[in-house]
Formats: structure tokens, sequence, C-alpha cells
């Protein structure tokens, strides 16, 4: 298995250290979209408990709409680099 090899190479420490960039991108992506739209969404997720058929169509469209501005391919992207430790310098932004 590759992961696995590469997690034993890196040992236990730089296994934490990689899992705290990508937390903190993490926290930083979440903290760059609107208070609002946070609320929003996290209210909706809840009512629907994990299931979309518990929200209205409304409510779905709206869930959609939220989570395509998460952006989720870009958090992604800068957690891989920042994991890899890739300069931002080398970064190109995305938009």
């Amino acid at each position: 298995m590759l992961l696995g090899s590469a997690i034993r190479k890196i040992g236990p420490l730089g296994s934490a250290v990689i899992a705290f960039q990508v937390v903190s991108t993490t926290r930083q992506h979440w903290q760059s979209i609107p208070s609002e739209d946070r609320a929003r969404l996290q209210t909706l997720l809840r009512r629907s408990h994990g299931k979309p058929p518990n929200l209205s169509k409304a409510e779905r469209r709206e869930l959609r709409k939220l989570v395509r501005a998460l952006q989720l391919p870009r958090l992604v992207r800068n957690s891989a680099l920042n994991a890899a430790g890739i300069s931002r310098q080398l970064r190109r932004p995305v938009d």
C-alpha cells in the first residue's frame, strides 16, 4: 500500500503535522465564508439529519447552492498543497 508506506516513512509526528495543516486550512476556508451562509448551512444540515428528503424542495435547492459556494475542490487543493509543504508563491489563485 502506497499510503501506508508513506505514513510509516513520515512517522507519527509527520502525520500529526500534516493533520494540523489540513485542519488549519479547513478552518481558514470555513471562516472565509460569510457567517450568514455558514449559519444557514448548519441549520439545513441539522434539519435534514443527513437525508435530503427531510428538506423541502426549496431548502434542497438552497443547500445545493450553499454547498457549491463552499468551493470544495479549492479546499481540497489548498489542503493538499499545505500538507505537501508547497510554498504559497507557487499557487495560482482559483476562482
